[in-house]
């Protein structure tokens, strides 16, 4: 795959990060992302692997349900843990 600015930009996009290009430094960081989350770089090709990275650990691993309160808890023999 031939990799273009506009290409790299428009896959980042859908993933939640912005990328900006200065002379030969491109900036990639999260749509308003704080400067200490941003990652500069001079390859078109890393730009866009470390921007899909960050988006993935962005997401996170999927969040379970609340646990039950302390006063629904009982422990194995039926009594409350309270």
């Amino acid at each position: 795959m031939n990799l273009t600015y506009k290409t790299v930009q428009a896959r980042l996009r859908k993933a939640g990060i912005s990328i900006r290009k200065k002379g030969e430094i491109h900036r990639i960081n999260f749509l308003n992302g704080a400067e200490h989350t941003a990652y500069y770089t001079t390859s078109l090709q890393e730009a866009l692997d470390k921007g899909l990275a960050m988006a993935k650990r962005a997401e996170g691993p999927q969040s379970s349900p609340p646990a039950k309160s302390r006063e629904k808890r009982r422990n194995s023999t039926g009594a409350r843990t309270d």
